[in-house]
This record gives structure tokens, sequence and C-alpha cells, in this order.
């Protein structure tokens, strides 16, 4: 299992069989094309984001929560992964894991400019993460129907840490191998 020591950032590295059992510093992307590396991503509101293609030749696991999203971490794995394995967006599925939901995620005038995606409810502003997230993805190429969003907010399930309803240092770890 390969790890990341995850900083809200745009870092994306590509791991091998020789990364295993390490946490990789400073990144928030892991891709591999070594079918039996299980790659992990820890979160607790944020988006756990698996990317796999269509052929099974590769996988990659994406932390993203507003930072990332701004920096957009989802386009610089996508184009790491097209250029180095020639695998363009539309062949690529994507599973969005369990997140907070727009609903719980208030955010603050400053970071709501920099989204489309924010709602006001009651003077208030919230940020949907899950709609970024899918936006950029289809604006980057991949299909609407190779994409698909777990709905469950962490903030409302009691199954899930969540740090914006607990102020909690746990986090939900979501394991990535394909099946070979």
């Amino acid at each position: 299992m390969v790890r990341m020591q995850q900083v809200h950032g745009n870092k994306v590295v590509i791991v091998s069989n020789g990364d295993d059992g390490k946490a990789v510093p400073g990144c928030d992307g892991l891709i591999t094309n070594d079918p039996k590396l299980e790659l992990a991503v820890r979160t607790a509101d944020c988006l756990p984001i698996l990317v796999t293609d269509k052929k099974g030749l590769i996988h990659g696991v994406i932390h993203a929560g507003w930072r990332g999203l701004r920096k957009r971490v989802i386009g610089k794995t996508l184009n790491l992964i097209n250029r180095k394995f020639g695998i363009g967006p539309s062949n690529l599925r994507i599973y969005i894991g369990p997140h907070i939901c727009v609903f719980h995620y208030e955010v603050k005038g400053d970071v709501a400019g920099f989204f489309d995606e924010t709602v006001i409810i009651d003077n208030k502003k919230y940020l949907d993460l899950a709609l970024v997230a899918n936006n950029q993805l289809i604006n980057l190429g991949v299909l609407k129907k190779n994409i698909e969003i777990n709905k469950t907010c962490t903030f409302e399930s009691k199954d899930h840490f969540s740090y914006r309803r607990d102020k909690t240092n746990k986090r939900n770890q979501y394991l990535f191998r394909l099946n070979v």
C-alpha cells in the first residue's frame, strides 16, 4: 500500500511497487500502472476520488478539498495519466466517495468567490465540492456516464469521520487496487 502525506495541494506522483509501504510526502494524488499496488486516500469531509481506465491499465487516487480543487489537482492528475500512459479523459472512470454535502459546507466569501458552484441558503454561502469536481471532470473530457458520485454526507453519517462535525483528527481511509 502507498499513502500520501496530503497537504491540500496539487502535486501528483506516479508510484510503483518500489514505493510499497511508503507515505509519499507533500502530494494529493497518486497514480500507478501496477495492478497489485494498493493506493490509499484519507479524508474527513474532502473528496476521495478514485480513477481508473476502461481497460484496467492504471489506477489512481486524489484527495480534493476546496484548495485542491482550486489548484486543479484533478486536471493535473488526468493530464499526467494522459502524458505518461497515453490514456485520455474519455477513457477514464471516476468514483467520488463519501464527502461533506453542500448543505453542511458553509464557506466564507473569499472561498465562495473562487467557485461558480456556491449556493446561498438563508444568507449563508455553501460550496458543493462534488459539483465542482464533476464540472472539472466534464470540462476535462471525462464522459458524464463514467462519473459516479457517492451521495453519503460525512457530516450527516455517523459511520464516517467528519472534521466539520467533530473537529476530529481521525480520517476515513479508502484503499484502491485493481482486481487482477
